[in-house]
């Protein structure tokens, strides 16, 4: 009796420990689905620009650090292709970071080598290869002379197959967290990128990461969990599919028809039927004026500032929609960090948005516009001036509120002209505008994504901005110890430039999405992308 009630106990406890495997092969065998309402140009690293893009960057290539949530909805980076590093610094505030690499492949087989990496951020800062993610790397020394044509000028080497080292022109508290995580900064094999357009073939596509392309037909891209991956046992899903479509409203219709799991970018009616609790994601984007300084209008200061205290940034987003279009409260967007490690913005508004002051701001406005000598007369004698902006709705009912807050505060008679994104481009490039309105971003989580376009010789300076008092505190911000003083540094900074009137935010973007109730474990980066390498099946 008792050999058989051991028997029973032991063909038990084998039926339990078959049904945890089976459960085990059933997660392992886990299918993720995407939506996006964008077509990917490229998934080269160094060209890869729209959010959809860098997303699927990151989970076919893999960085010397990545990132994982911190389990309180943010982020912390942790050794990916890097199995340790170390920094050393100098008093006069370089640094240098030696990395040691782990023993990794390429989807082909062949290793993966520090000099993958140094021939990377070469490639990813020289002029011809065109990226606009080049900036990415401006904290590294030599980088100046690179952008002029010179990438052996770059400090990054390669002393062995194992090791990497990285020399910056200064302190770089976010270079860990933003630079060694990025897409644009992912090691890409030489041989491969030879081939023309490579990333956007399943046969030419060698990649490090997690996940391997498996498949690519039409608008549908399938990536298989990489049988060498070094962390594999941590990842969730064993496929990832992701759907590509024309635009936002055909990408949320797969979502409602239960084709994806996740969609990115929600239409204006998905978040009408949202309640009234939830807000979207911050998104490092502000919608700017930029008014040239090299024009003879608003080289003037007054007018700058006149043109600025005017704007009514409540009605602009009462405008776009509150929720997902919020007056900007400076130039530097919610969800960037502080050194000290909280939010930028949590530092104070740069900007008045208080309703009850808008009157008094506009009679100081009319007597700025007096101190510069357009009285009514000199206005009319003027004529009108041109503001460019890309054209693509939201823009055009931007556009339209503007010219008709300059013509009613201050008489000013503004033309409106939209533009393609190329048209705008092409016309900053070469300084030929007076007033454009366009969006400016952050590459990083720092508030010198921001910050560091206006410096003196900035390629991206497209407002002719110039003071060196502004680059001065940019410059001790740099070599700054202490991370309560960077702030402060960065935070006069913000000041100055929007008191000098070049520049004059409008209002922030944001990002939303939508996730299946039966998954959890999406993440993301505060800059755009999304992680789904620990989504796994939500409990019932």
């Amino acid at each position: 009796m008792k050999k058989l009630k051991r028997y029973a106990a032991l063909l038990l406890a084998l039926t339990l420990v078959a049904g945890l495997l089976a459960g085990c092969r059933r997660e392992d065998s886990l299918s993720f689905r995407v939506g996006f309402g964008r077509v990917p140009a490229t998934l080269d690293p160094a060209l890869a620009s729209a959010d959809e893009e860098k997303i699927v960057v990151s989970h076919l290539f893999e960085n010397l650090m990545k990132l994982q949530s911190d389990g309180s909805g943010g982020t912390t980076a942790v050794n990916g292709m890097a199995r340790s590093y170390q920094c050393d610094a100098t008093a006069e505030g370089q640094e240098t970071y030696t990395f040691k690499l782990r023993s990794a492949t390429w989807s082909d087989g062949t290793k993966v080598t520090a000099q993958d990496f140094v021939y990377a951020w070469k490639r990813l800062v020289a002029p011809e290869t065109g990226s606009k993610n080049a900036k990415l790397l401006d904290m590294v020394a030599g980088y100046t002379a690179a952008r002029a044509g010179d990438a052996e000028a770059l400090q990054v080497s390669a002393p062995d197959e194992e090791t990497f080292v990285v020399a910056l022109s200064g302190r770089c508290p976010y270079f860990i967290d933003s630079v060694c995580t990025a897409a644009a900064t992912m090691p890409v094999q030489s041989a491969a990128v030879a081939q023309e357009n490579w990333s956007m073939s399943a046969s030419t596509l060698v990649s490090n990461g997690p996940y391997t392309v498996s498949s690519w037909e039409g608008d549908t891209l399938t990536l298989t969990q990489s049988a060498d991956y070094h962390d594999k046992r941590r990842l969730g899903p064993e496929n990832l599919t992701f759907r590509f479509t024309a635009d936002a409203k055909t990408a949320n219709s797969l979502y409602d028809r239960g084709e994806v799991d996740f969609v990115l970018g929600l239409t204006e009616e998905a978040v009408a039927k949202k309640i009234d609790s939830w807000t979207p994601d911050s998104y490092p984007e502000t919608s700017v004026v930029l008014l040239n300084q090299l024009s003879s209008l608003t080289s003037n200061e007054n007018v700058r500032r006149a043109m600025g205290l005017v704007i009514d940034r409540n009605a602009i987003a009462e405008l776009l929609g509150a929720r997902t279009h919020p007056a900007a409260e400076g130039l530097v967007t919610w969800g960037i960090r502080s050194t000290a490690g909280g939010q930028f913005r949590d530092l104070g508004p740069a900007v008045d948005n208080d309703s009850e002051n808008y009157e008094k701001n506009c009679q100081t406005a009319r007597e700025l516009m007096q101190a510069a000598g357009y009285t009514a007369g000199a206005l009319a004698k003027l004529g009108t001036v041109t503001m460019l902006y890309e054209s693509d709705g939201i823009t055009d009912s931007l556009a339209a509120l503007l010219q008709k807050t300059w013509t009613e505060k201050l008489g000013l008679n503004v033309t409106l002209q939209g533009v393609t994104t190329a048209q705008i481009d092409q016309a900053l490039a070469r300084g030929e505008y007076t007033i454009a309105a366009l969006r400016v971003s952050s590459d990083r989580n720092d508030a010198t994504g921001f910050l560091n376009s206006w410096r003196k010789g900035n390629e991206d300076n497209y407002a002719n901005f110039y003071s060196s008092a502004y680059d001065m505190l940019l410059r001790v911000a740099a070599v700054s110890v202490s991370q309560e003083a960077r702030d402060a540094y960065l935070e006069d900074a913000e000041r100055l430039l929007l008191e000098q009137g070049n520049v004059i935010p409008l209002y922030y973007s944001t990002i939303s999405w939508s996730l299946s109730e039966h998954y959890t474990g999406v993440f993301g980066d505060g800059l755009g992308r999304y992680f789904f390498y620990a989504v796994h099946k939500a409990s019932k």
